[in-house]
């Protein structure tokens, strides 16, 4: 097994071991140690203005777990989607429902997690019990994106205080989902890598000629957080380009004069990934259209180049790198939190 540690002096640390990005006891471990300990995204409150019921899967294809935000009239909830009677997945779609109802036998629970009613259990004994409402899970509702764990042990109040601090002006009650301008990329590469490219700006000259036409790259700065990291440069009116938010260990909150997008990388094995692009929007315009499509182009560059390292990470004559002190702050931050959570 790979020496989970990184020194914190930058300027002598060396990088996480190939082996972490290549190999299935690896990824077991992310898995295991962060990524069902984490914070995810479960929905926006604009999915919940036609549909107080809203079942989502817990990280797909791992964790893989079936959940469901159930909204009443003043309170949110995250529950398990599993019915307590014969395991049945209760809620098959989003829809609005005074109680949620399990298609199997009929039982019902109310919006609280709390079993209401059951055919043809008249005559059972010491029925219902705790045992038959459905487990409850902690929710952050912040700014109307509704975040749920499953077993909460990466605090992540600090970040999102920071971005409300920084982004005070951005239009949160404005915007709503767009799934227009929304997608789903898949990678044939590790999670982390990923992650690690969107953490530093030093490839941006390299790979992104459109975008670095746009930024000075001379004004960008990365500034570490308590399980997070924020990127921000300026573009060529000596104006703030975007800030780039991310939350460890998967989520990207990217803010820009139009909007957010939000990504969430998901792990599917130790090489496949699916990255989610969320958009949230005030509103629609050809102007719009224009800058979503320069965002597919920087996302697709992106890719090449971390399909490239996957090929790489594999070569037995590689191991593991060295981080440049200005432009890798947050690979390195990235990096000491793995090895944080794993150990």
């Amino acid at each position: 097994m790979i020496d989970f540690s990184i020194n914190k002096d930058i300027t002598i640390a060396k990088s996480l071991h190939s082996d972490f990005y290549t190999k299935k006891e690896c990824f077991d471990l992310s898995l295991s140690k962060i990524l069902s300990k984490s914070w995810q995204l479960a929905c926006h409150k604009s999915n919940l203005l036609k549909n107080n019921i809203y079942p989502f899967t817990f990280l797909e294809d791992t964790i893989n777990e079936p959940m469901v935000i159930a909204k009443s009239k003043d309170k949110i909830g995250s529950f398990t989607n599993v019915c307590t009677h014969r395991g049945h997945i209760i809620n098959q779609k989003k829809c609005f429902r005074k109680r949620m109802k399990c298609d199997y036998h009929g039982r019902t629970f109310n919006l609280d997690g709390t079993m209401n009613s059951m055919p043809g259990f008249e005559n059972v004994r010491n029925f219902p019990s705790d045992r038959d409402n459905i487990k409850s899970f902690p929710i952050i509702d912040w700014n109307d994106f509704i975040f749920t764990s499953l077993n909460p042990s990466i605090n992540i109040n600090d970040i999102l205080k920071d971005i409300t601090d920084r982004v005070k002006n951005f239009p949160f009650e404005k915007i709503s989902f767009s799934e227009k301008y929304s997608k789903v990329y898949n990678l044939d590469a590790n999670w982390a890598l990923y992650c690690e490219n969107y953490l530093e700006g030093l490839h941006v000259p390299f790979v992104h000629k459109g975008l670095n036409n746009e930024i000075d790259l001379k004004t960008y700065k990365t500034k570490l957080l308590k399980n997070g990291v924020l990127q921000y440069t300026d573009n060529k009116n000596s104006e703030i380009y975007a800030y780039y938010y991310w939350i460890f260990p998967n989520l990207m909150f990217n803010f820009y004069d139009w909007g957010l997008s939000v990504n969430i990388v998901e792990p599917i094995s130790s090489n496949k990934t699916r990255i989610k692009f969320l958009s949230f929007i005030t509103k629609d315009s050809e102007q719009l259209n224009k800058k979503i499509k320069e965002l597919d182009i920087v996302e697709l560059e992106d890719e090449k180049v971390v399909l490239n390292v996957q090929k790489g990470v594999q070569s037995q004559f590689y191991k593991n790198g060295r981080y440049s002190a200005e432009y890798e702050k947050g690979t390195h931050h990235f990096h000491r939190l793995i090895c944080q959570y794993i150990k």
